[in-house]
């Protein structure tokens, strides 16, 4: 397990310095206290819209303090309820609707019924997000040392959103006998229907000692509905199946069929200081194995208090009814504090 963190780092970082496409500074953004900003729609997500100026650089604007944008590039519009328009924007009679001209003529919608929007043409780097962590604490009583990191990247489209990222928890103790690891890599790509519904891919790596796991590989297809999606929060519900091969760290190798049950929350805003709170809580019955059930817990929040660099507080709990190997743990919980840094 650990000999895939190197190359997913590479990949994580390898994106990071790709290079973004340009183009010419000719979108409008007038504010509603009227103060008029010339440059290129980057893209608008959870609530604040990245806009390119020649004479500011890039700025990020609430989309909330905006009263009209006008832009002749192409863009692609996503509403909460999950209709998509795609078309050049121009200035509406009503401040509060945005104006798209499509192919089939020019469509107006509530502004604060936007979601999502990027340029036809955005670049790759412009829809990216990716966060890397590192977390260490020690005390002299116990003689115990936790050290963590961890990488996560988020590319949004309005059509899909691809997930990928890896952790890793070493947690030491005086005299080496009792040292515990775990480590997670996983990949997840949401397809967004009609009606608010989504397909969702998804494949998962874990290593954890005290659940008695040297490898769990599993891969799998879901189908879900976001009953809740704004300009600052998603609320997402996903059932399906997947497929899991497991190398225990004593005893014979199992594949099993699971049933796969998961509801995630995401909270942002982007008021300073900004902050944000994701948690996500999947269960996984056994088909094959029937009786046996897992379940997972992850939550996270993360607080700004300088540019690009954030504190983070995470919540993990592990649960697994009947371990494969015999003599480990049914559950495996603890919490992390850590710095990230948003390249």
């Amino acid at each position: 397990m650990i000999r895939l963190l190197p190359g997913l780092l590479y990949l994580l970082f390898g994106l990071v310095l790709s290079a973004p496409a340009h183009a010419a500074k000719t979108d409008v953004v007038v504010l509603h206290s009227g103060d008029k900003v010339t440059g290129e729609v980057k893209g608008l997500l959870r609530g604040k819209l990245e806009f390119s100026t020649d004479s500011m650089g890039t700025v990020y604007i609430e989309w909330a303090d905006i009263q009209t944008i006008i832009s002749d590039t192409g863009q692609s519009v996503q509403l909460a309820d999950g209709q998509r328009f795609f078309g050049p924007l121009g200035k509406s009679e009503d401040n509060d609707m945005v104006s798209i001209e499509t192919e089939q003529g020019t469509v107006e919608v509530g502004s604060m019924d936007v979601v999502l929007m990027y340029p036809v043409e955005s670049s790759f780097l412009g829809r990216l997000d990716i966060y890397s962590s590192l977390g260490f604490s020690w005390d002299k009583a116990s003689s115990v040392g936790k050290y963590s990191i961890a990488v996560d990247g988020t590319y949004r489209d309005p059509g899909f959103i691809t997930t990928v990222g890896l952790s890793s928890e070493l947690t030491t103790v005086s005299g080496g006998n009792n040292d515990t690891k775990r480590a997670n890599a996983y990949i997840g790509h949401n397809v967004f229907r009609a009606n608010k519904r989504f397909t969702a891919y998804f494949a998962n790596m874990d290593s954890n000692d005290e659940l008695g796991i040297d490898l769990r590989a599993l891969a799998g297809v879901g189908y879900g509905w976001v009953p809740v999606r704004t300009n600052n929060k998603m609320f997402l519900l996903t059932a399906g199946l997947d497929i899991n091969h497991e190398i225990p760290v004593d005893g014979d190798p199992e594949s099993n069929l699971e049933a796969v049950g998961r509801v995630s929350y995401e909270y942002f805003r982007y008021t300073d200081p900004e902050r944000s709170f994701d948690a996500g809580f999947t269960v996984f019955p056994s088909i094959t194995d029937w009786g046996r059930w897992r379940a997972d817990l992850n939550a996270d929040f993360r607080l700004e208090f300088i540019s690009d660099l954030y504190w983070v507080f995470s919540i993990f709990a592990n649960f697994d009814s009947d371990p494969i190997s015999e003599e480990a743990s049914n559950s495996d919980y603890g919490v992390i504090s850590s710095l990230a840094y948003k390249f």
